[in-house]
């Protein structure tokens, strides 16, 4: 088992079909060349000193490079570590060390990083892996590496919103479950399907959630290396995308441009993660677009998907649907660990196929993760009648007031329910009194004179008193990290 197995067992009669465009670069590969191109890759990397165990750090945009990069690595038996390519080269040195990588592949020069790393360690530029690849340079046979079914094979580090980032193992089994719960629960590709990738391929979205159905299902991948409106109804259009996949705010961004909505009616599907969705965002994508904003909830310690709401709205605001019937249970458990009715708010827990190995050289954390078969996810909420689920937030981004838990979720759905409100935020800050008390930050609409005393009147009809924002602050746009998930603790400080 190897996640190149998705790419090496394509039959003869697809060879010659796209799988790869560069849309930055317009460079294109079909599965033959970039066949032939990870063997390359995954040839110079051995002659490095790579070899099955070794840790490999890529620290990419995303491309051509970082899909063939993934690739090579995990031929030879590598485990992957993605690091997110926006971060600066003081920023990789916690990444290389806390990983023990023994090699770097990474947009930025060689010498920065060297000067910057205490540990012997073998750092490639991308040019020269893409001169690797491109080279008419005969190269001899190797291998394929047969993973264990729970060999560790991947890397993703967690956002570190609460403590130092925490690198997630992914054992090799992860990506046949991944690939298992979206046959059930999201698409099933054929060779005609065209995905555009603008989220980062150096998270679990961009490397499992994408790539690995392309492959599976000898689809095509577009790479963009950064999201705007207006280019990516330029791509939909010349790539005939058919699926794209982003978080609410992207598709927020994409609503207000009314010259590229019929590029968007194109599109077969559209998918949405790694944030909470609106139900008026969903819904104005719905009567705009004409089709359902499907919507996806997990973790890259369940190996990103636990369920998904498919072709409906999410009523209510929150709702992101069920989880893959046969391959994933959720119970939602109060805080004696003891299952909860369904409409009583508690904590989500997961159990079943494709759960992570656990938390890199953090054996308390993982056990304070993973307890008797069953991976807590950190998330508040409830189980309804028919069967689907509803996020009311994290359980470290409740706000308590007076020993009373709100959840920011449902005063943001009021919040963006104002028709002068465009996105929003709520979180719990110190007060001697009670405690927390809640603090909203909005961006309205251009030209909206709505003041802070008028929302909360408005919110005083929808929200019981202490639900109440006790200070509205304007921002011309909310902290997000690269995912597109908003800093709450920006937001605090």
């Amino acid at each position: 088992m190897n996640y190149c197995d998705f790419l090496f067992n394509t039959d003869e009669r697809f060879l010659d079909n796209e799988v790869i465009v560069d849309a930055e670069n317009d460079n294109r590969l079909s599965y033959r060349e970039l066949k032939e191109a990870v063997l390359k890759v995954a040839v110079l990397l051995k002659t490095r000193g790579v070899t099955s165990g070794t840790v490999v750090s890529s620290h990419l945009y995303n491309s051509a490079e970082a899909a063939i990069v993934l690739l090579a690595v995990q031929y030879i038996g590598g485990v992957i570590c993605l690091i997110d390519p926006l971060f600066k080269a003081d920023e990789l040195k916690y990444y290389i060390n806390d990983s023990g990588s023994k090699c770097l592949i990474t947009h930025l020069d060689r010498s920065i990083v060297k000067n910057l790393v205490d540990t012997e360690i073998e750092v490639f530029e991308v040019k020269e892996i893409e001169e690797a690849y491109k080279s008419d340079v005969e190269y001899s046979l190797i291998d394929m590496h047969k993973f264990q079914q729970d060999e560790m094979a991947m890397l993703l580090y967690t956002s570190g919103s609460t403590s130092t980032p925490k690198a997630v193992m992914l054992s090799n089994n992860c990506y046949y479950t991944f690939l298992e719960k979206c046959n059930k629960s999201m698409y099933t590709y054929t060779i005609e399907d065209r995905l555009i990738c603008f989220v980062p391929f150096s998270h679990a979205y961009g490397s499992v959630s994408l790539l690995i159905p392309v492959l599976s299902h000898k689809a095509a991948i577009v790479f963009m290396r950064s999201f705007h409106p207006t280019k990516v109804a330029e791509i939909i259009s010349k790539e005939n995308i058919t699926h794209i996949f982003g978080v609410p705010t992207h598709y927020q961004q994409l609503l207000r441009y009314d010259s590229i909505m019929k590029y968007l009616r194109k599109l077969k599907a559209a998918f949405c993660a790694a944030a909470p969705l609106t139900y008026d965002t969903a819904s104005s994508w719905y009567e705009n677009v004409g089709i359902y904003l499907d919507e996806g909830y997990g973790l890259t310690e369940a190996t990103t998907l636990i369920a998904t709401r498919m072709s409906m709205l999410p009523q209510p605001s929150g709702n992101v649907g069920f989880p893959p019937e046969g391959i994933l249970e959720i119970e939602v458990v109060d805080e004696n660990d003891s299952v909860v009715d369904d409409g009583i708010i508690g904590e989500l827990t997961v159990k079943g196929k494709g759960l992570m190995i656990g938390y890199l050289k953090r054996p308390e954390e993982t056990s304070e993760r993973i307890k008797n078969g069953k991976l807590y996810t950190g998330d508040f909420g409830y189980k309804r009648s028919d069967g689907s689920y509803v996020i009311s937030g994290r359980k470290t981004e409740f706000i308590n007031v007076a020993g009373l838990k709100i959840s920011p979720i449902e005063i943001e759905a009021a919040l963006n329910s104002h028709s002068d409100i465009i996105d929003s935020a709520a979180v719990g800050v110190e007060d001697s009194l009670y405690g927390e008390v809640v603090s909203a930050f909005v961006v309205t609409k251009e030209g909206s004179k709505v003041s802070e005393r008028e929302l909360i009147k408005y919110l005083s009809t929808k929200l019981a008193n202490f639900k109440l924002p006790k200070q509205v602050t304007f921002l011309d746009v909310l902290p997000r990290n690269n995912i597109g998930k908003i800093d709450k603790k920006a937001l605090r400080k």
